[in-house]
């Protein structure tokens, strides 16, 4: 039992230490994710009028699994 709570006890600690870069730098998941980096690019600028300015505020980032995670500048 003892070896079971130390296990959860660095995994979470390590899930902490994974994010905490992203919650710094004032990005938040928005739940969203794509198969490409091209889609991930595609649907930020879909959803802000396509065009100029959306380069700015969103990170496609690739997670573990290979999918893209659609990552947005919170202030």
């Amino acid at each position: 039992m003892k070896k079971l709570a130390t296990g959860a006890a660095i995994g979470l600690g390590m899930l902490l230490v994974t994010a905490a870069p992203a919650a710094a730098e004032g990005y938040v998941y928005t739940g969203k994710w794509y198969n490409t980096a091209a889609a991930c690019e595609k649907a930020w600028a879909d959803a802000h009028g396509g065009g100029g300015g959306t380069s700015l505020g969103h990170e496609c980032r690739r997670n573990s699994v290979g999918v893209y995670e659609l990552w947005a500048y919170q202030l």
